[in-house]
């Protein structure tokens, strides 16, 4: 996104002071969307205003947050709301706030582009990392001979659900990107593996992870696969992903996407989704067409 510089102020005249940034951007959507049901094709618009802070400290810390506020409602929530806050330095990163956990942070999504109603990720088949990640979230991240290494803590809003820890590791084995990482709760437990590379400019991706549930009807294995692509200026995606349960039943789906920049932040956005849930004889289809606008 284009970033719209509200304020840029340097604080030099004391010691302990920081140089500090504060950025603005948008972003806009106007389209049609068809969500799958009797209602058919509707008008979507919608739009988002971030906020951004960064800044450094005298001894070399670096330091910073964001806020979302489409997602503020009511105020700032104390846990998992729409806002996340860094501190850096020699150590690693710390972050806090509404951030991915280590498992989803690692995880290489298979999804790539974007569409107005992110049809190519919402299909039944599509896992997009987050698993057990509810709340606010505490997470760290350094990096040591060649491997990202994350590690984070979950606490969920609910009192009575145990808190989620998890861990992650990424390297680059030639050409490919490769990541392990695992997520517990004490009660439930999820392991993920994901590869990502480009061949003749063909991007591929492929994640698998396996889901302890505490029932054979929420219990799976998945596995899903990406690919991207760019064809006379108009960037092409698609994926598909299934969801083997324990229980014998199963629910898979694919995505396609296309974008195509017009220049000056509009771009056109084309999704498609099809997937059958868990249980289900139909399959369900969506489809969105707009333009996304980023100021």
């Amino acid at each position: 996104m284009k970033k719209l510089l509200i304020a840029s102020t340097a604080l030099v005249a004391t010691a302990g002071m920081a140089t500090a940034d504060i950025t603005m951007s948008g972003y806009a959507e106007i389209g049609m969307v068809d969500y799958g049901t009797a209602v058919g094709m509707e008008m979507h618009s919608d739009m988002d205003v971030t906020f951004k802070l960064s800044g450094a400290s005298d001894n070399g810390l670096t330091f910073g947050a964001s806020i979302d506020l489409d997602e503020v409602s009511s105020g700032i929530a104390s846990t998992g709301g729409p806002h996340a806050v860094h501190v850096s330095g020699g150590f690693g990163t710390l972050t806090m706030g509404d951030t991915d956990g280590a498992l989803d942070k690692a995880n290489a999504e298979v999804a790539s582009l974007t569409a107005i109603a992110d049809d190519h990720t919402a299909h039944s088949g599509y896992n997009g990392g987050a698993g057990l990640d509810s709340g606010d979230i505490l997470r760290y991240d350094t990096t040591y001979n060649g491997f990202g290494i994350s590690a984070s803590l979950a606490q969920s809003d609910v009192a009575v659900a145990n808190d989620v820890i998890a861990y992650g590791i990424t390297t680059t084995l030639g050409t490919v990107a490769l990541s392990a990482a695992f997520q517990d709760n004490n009660t439930q437990d999820i392991t993920a593996v994901s590869a990502k590379s480009t061949v003749g400019g063909l991007g591929i991706t492929a994640n698998y992870s396996e889901a302890t549930m505490g029932t054979t009807a929420t219990s799976y294995e998945h596995t899903g696969v990406g690919l991207a692509y760019t064809l006379n200026g108009v960037n092409l995606h698609a994926n598909y992903g299934v969801y083997d349960y324990d229980n014998g039943t199963n629910a898979d789906g694919y995505g396609i996407a296309a974008n195509y920049g017009l220049g000056g932040g509009a771009t056109v956005m084309v999704g498609y989704g099809n997937g059958t849930a868990q249980g289900a004889t139909a399959d369900v289809t969506t489809f969105s067409v707009g333009l996304g606008l980023s100021f």
